[in-house]
């Protein structure tokens, strides 16, 4: 399934795939623009997979948020935008924190989308393990290059379970 989509977007972005075709179909462009292979299409793949991961801890965390809150903040004279950073915002910060673990951690050590949707040029590191490993068949670089992976990934937990095991039961309360 996830082959598939990234499969599906090499369709979509190519040079004759569907985005082409409909900005040439509606005259917006004379000849196709390149999409494909390029630091956009990584990022539009990279968004379509890991989006979910971001938007279902957000979502419930939000779901749980009680909305007389908000009807308090606006009953007190506050805008609906700083009703949001004064109280929505304070509210979904665990699963904001859990939906970036849970994108970042994967993302690291991404490389399906790069090799497909970046080419040959993108410098994401699963690629340069990989074309360490393969390629070059430069084993200790590869493994140097892994371990530093590895503590890319290890910082950001031991700083979150720092951060959690460090809140009081009034923090979390509020």
């Amino acid at each position: 399934s996830f082959l598939l989509r990234v499969y599906a977007w090499k369709g979509i972005l190519a040079d004759e795939g569907v985005v082409n075709r409909a900005l040439m179909g509606m005259g917006l462009i004379d000849e196709p623009v390149v999409m494909l292979y390029t630091n956009v299409s990584m990022l539009v793949g990279m968004t379509y997979v890991y989006l979910p991961f971001m938007v279902l801890p957000l979502y419930a965390n939000l779901v749980k948020m009680d909305l007389r809150l908000l009807e308090a903040a606006h009953d007190l004279g506050a805008g609906p935008l700083k009703a949001f950073w004064l109280i929505t915002v304070p509210l979904s910060r665990t699963g904001i924190v859990a939906g970036c673990m849970l994108v970042f951690i994967p993302s690291v050590g991404e490389f399906v989308i790069p090799s497909l949707l970046g080419g040959a040029d993108n410098i994401m590191i699963g690629r340069v393990v990989w074309d360490e490993m393969f390629s070059a068949n430069n084993w200790p670089r590869a493994s140097a290059l892994a371990i530093i992976m590895i503590v890319a990934v290890i910082v950001p937990l031991l700083w979150l379970q720092n951060a959690v095991s460090a809140t009081s039961p009034e923090d979390v309360r509020k």
